[in-house]
């Protein structure tokens, strides 16, 4: 049996906090100046209703890797490899 952790042995025991004050100064600053108009979305939405224009446009896609002809592509062995790893940690 293993001697116990002390540290585990602090965690448990926790710690005695102090009370604290807090100012929260995140909120926005909003000078007395600042007016809000109500917002027309009734224009927007109209606009929005209409649709846009839209006109053909071609496109040469050239994003695709270029890979020699000659290029050929072998068979994995991973499952292999994947077996002789779970042989060996079965052996230990």
């Amino acid at each position: 049996m293993s001697a116990p952790n002390p540290l585990l042995a602090e965690i448990n025991k926790g710690a005695d906090l102090k009370h604290t004050e807090t100012q929260d100064k995140s909120a926005p600053k909003i000078g007395s100046d600042v007016h809000i108009k109500k917002n027309d979305h009734a224009s927007l939405l109209s606009e929005v209703e209409q649709g846009a224009k839209l006109k053909h446009a071609e496109t040469d896609d050239k994003s695709a890797p270029k890979i020699n002809e000659n290029t050929t592509i072998k068979p994995n062995n991973h499952s292999a490899l994947l077996g002789e790893i779970k042989a060996k940690a079965a052996d230990s």
